[in-house]
């Protein structure tokens, strides 16, 4: 009997992937003209051997006009499936995704009129704080603010929308246990889970992959960035993914011949066995 598996023509698969420094130049280059203040934040990425280090809730969003075409800073949803898929991706570094917004203000000063600007934001939308909302990168620009504490504040995008990149959360109200993360990015709440998804109860806050895969939305400081820092690009094209699909196709014929091998390997050595008894 023979068979072949058809995989659709107009199949398209994203590949997620940590950023690597050949972009540094450029991106340095760009926050030049950026007041002293967010230069300051900004410019948090330093070069470790290829790859590039750090993060924070605002770089990201100016580092995503210098990545390869077709690419977006990856969601909560998309470090979920990557890490269910490879529970090594990402061992050991932590990566932002976007912000966790609970009230119209913060009782940490450096965030208040953040906090403020974006409900107000928010509200012009009809999109109210009854519940938290994660806000993904997808969905902000940055623009310069003197009177901010970093330099910078937030604006919504053409692109914000209610569901798709803004996501209404009320479970991060509180610290819970977790095994996976759902589809929409929120961990979903599992007593028996070894992750900890951490809240706190007001104002804006990061929203973000731990390194040792708990998922926080509880960080003051929107500008802290620290060298195990990463930033995960998700690219989606056709090319793309017929490579990624040969990538498969390569490894799983690669697993299979190795099997075969290690089979024959054994029962080599097990006839030899019999041979000898």
């Amino acid at each position: 009997m023979e068979k072949v598996i058809l995989t659709p023509r107009e199949m398209v698969l994203p590949e997620v992937t940590t950023s690597d420094s050949e972009i540094l130049q450029s991106y340095k280059d760009g926050i030049a003209s950026y007041n002293e203040r967010a230069r300051k934040t900004l410019n948090v990425f330093p070069d470790r051997n290829g790859d590039l280090a750090g993060s924070n809730c605002f770089a990201p969003l100016e580092l995503r006009k210098y990545l390869p075409n077709g690419t977006k800073i990856a969601t909560m949803a998309d470090l979920g499936r990557a890490t269910e898929i490879n529970p090594r991706f990402l061992s050991g570094f932590y990566s932002d995704t976007g912000l966790t917004l609970r009230t119209a203000g913060d009782s940490y000063k450096q965030n208040d009129s953040l906090a403020k600007e974006l409900a107000r934001q928010l509200e012009k939308r009809d999109i109210t704080l009854k519940n938290p909302k994660v806000i993904y990168f997808d969905a902000l620009e940055l623009k310069e603010d003197k009177d901010s504490s970093y330099g910078l504040a937030y604006v919504l995008s053409d692109k914000a929308e209610l569901g798709k990149n803004i996501i209404d959360a009320p479970e991060l109200v509180k610290n819970y246990q977790f095994k996976i993360i759902g589809e929409k990015g929120i961990p979903i709440a599992d007593n028996e889970g070894g992750r900890i998804c951490y809240t706190k109860q007001d104002g804006l806050s990061g929203f973000y992959l731990g390194r040792y895969s708990g998922v926080l939305s509880n960080s003051r400081n929107l500008a802290d960035s620290l060298d195990y820092g990463r930033v995960v690009g998700v690219r989606t094209s056709e090319a793309g993914s017929q490579k990624i699909l040969d990538d498969f196709l390569n490894e799983q014929n690669a697993i299979k011949e190795k099997y075969i091998k290690d089979m024959k390997t054994l029962r080599d050595r097990i006839d030899s066995e019999i041979k000898r008894n």
